[in-house]
């Protein structure tokens, strides 16, 4: 995995490419030798100021200064924990405590951290880095509702760049989009897929995110990465009309399921696009498994499968929960040993370590994983067991090309369902429909329609939103 390393393949691009743009953000242009320039004064300054430090933080806004950043500080050999944009202080706090940060890159407005200067610079000397050492820590949502730190390493991104990279046919002359916040491990492909091959990493800006489909025919991307809520969002604005993404060579989506109403029109919208759901957690590096979506099958309904794991990747269901092993397997949790030992585990017979997921899958004749639900999203309602996706699949073929997500609200010993649908619809006609499909226990309370579904930080839809609507919509 050495030739993997994601330093090593940013300072081989930059040897042999170095007048070709890396980053397009703020409307400059950054060459690889201006980027390789800028992060190797930040990896000096952090090198003589903090030479003893593991993790380092920074604001992860996207600045040009947030890119250089994360090359600058894994290149001192430490690790990078972005710290979200719109705070807000009390869990930038808890962040910084639990992963032991000392020191920030750029000011950070908390008690006791000491701010590098992220100005860019020319470095005098060289810097040192370690393909063992740990790259990041990003934090998900714990459970008791705090913060937890998954601890990634380099040698854990090297294994998800060699089968990217070996997988799939990127270029120098590619154009990649950065549509994920840095806090969210899936920009973890976009920066170093595209960096690995000398390719152009295109920054929206926040009201570019929302013309999604315009920014990237206009800077000409062709290598495109979204969660799926992104193409449902351009739908409900009727900004992905058929042919509007021609430069798009390759398609990627992952972080929540993929319907195929949603594949089909992103296939009309880019004709020339190679399409591929993926599937995995942070605590498996970025994502694990794959399936390249064929454009002779688009015609499905349902969710589509998030199909075989990568090469160097094992799979296995036990009880039909997915659990993952192989050398993209984060380290744990940080400061949580508990939580750690909660979720993997280790053979006994062969010592090989195991993730939990806590994702409810089927895998079919041909080996295709599917994904059914969270299994801490099943329910009981009558003595019956429910997965809420079931109705969900019921209303897509009943409502081809609408969206609709049922959730389970929660009431001492009573469990209740609400369906939330983008698409204008006949209640009572909807509801007579769904009695002829699902038993009685299954059927939603309500069917609430929401013009704009709503979405986390990270793109994904926000649950917590849609349940609030429940007693305050």
């Amino acid at each position: 995995m050495q030739d993997h390393d994601p330093i090593l393949r940013f300072e081989r691009a930059a040897d042999r490419w170095p007048d070709r743009p890396a980053l397009r953000v703020e409307g400059r242009i950054f060459t690889y030798r201006e980027l390789d320039a800028w992060s190797n004064a930040i990896a000096e300054r952090l090198i003589a100021r903090c030479p003893d430090a593991q993790r380092i933080a920074f604001v992860a806004e996207k600045r040009a200064s947030s890119y250089a950043a994360v090359l600058g500080i894994l290149k001192s050999g430490m690790a990078y924990v972005p710290l979200p944009p719109d705070g807000p202080q009390a869990r930038w706090q808890s962040m910084v405590d639990l992963a032991e940060v000392k020191f920030t890159v750029g000011d950070v407005d908390l008690p006791g951290l000491q701010a590098i200067a992220s100005d860019e610079g020319v470095a005098t000397r060289s810097t040192r880095s370690a393909m063992g050492r740990e790259a990041y820590v990003l934090f998900t949502s714990g459970s008791t509702g705090g913060p937890k730190g998954v601890s990634v390493s380099r040698s854990n991104v090297a294994a998800y760049l060699a089968d990217q990279l070996n997988a799939h046919a990127f270029t120098e002359h590619d154009r990649f989009s950065q549509f994920f916040a840095l806090t969210f491990d899936l920009s973890v492909h976009d920066l170093f897929v595209c960096w690995s091959v000398g390719g152009c990493l295109c920054v929206p800006s926040a009201n570019d995110l929302m013309r999604a489909a315009t920014f990237a025919r206009e800077e000409g991307i062709t290598v495109w990465f979204s969660v799926p809520s992104l193409i449902m969002l351009l739908q409900r604005m009727r900004a992905l009309p058929a042919n509007a993404l021609p430069a798009v060579r390759m398609a990627f989506f992952c972080g929540e399921p993929l319907t195929w109403p949603v594949v089909r029109a992103y296939a009309a919208a880019a004709p020339a696009a190679e399409l591929s759901n993926l599937y995995g957690p942070t605590e498996a590096t970025i994502a694990i498994t794959a399936f390249p979506i064929s454009r002779d099958a688009l015609q499905h309904d349902g969710i589509v499968p998030i199909g075989t794991p990568f090469k160097s990747a094992r799979v296995r269901l036990v009880e039909e929960e997915l659990q993952l092993s192989g050398p993209q397997l984060a380290a744990g949790y940080v400061g949580d040993t508990a939580a750690t030992d909660r979720a993997f585990l280790t053979d006994p017979a062969t010592g090989e370590r195991w993730y939990r997921t806590g994702d409810q899958v089927r895998q079919d004749a041909d080996g295709n994983l599917h994904f059914v639900s969270r299994i801490d999203d099943q329910v009981k309602i009558m003595g019956h067991r429910v997965e809420p996706s079931e109705v969900d699949a019921a209303l897509s073929k009943l409502r081809p090309g609408c969206h609709a997500l049922t959730l389970a609200k929660r009431a001492g010993d009573t469990v209740r369902l609400f369906t939330f649908i983008d698409t204008v619809v006949d209640h009572s006609a909807l509801m007579h429909e769904l009695r002829r499909t699902l038993p009685a226990y299954m059927l939603p309370e309500r069917i609430i329609h929401v013009d704009l579904m709503p979405m986390t930080a990270h793109g994904k839809l926000d649950r917590k939103a849609l349940l609030a609507l429940i007693d305050h919509g």
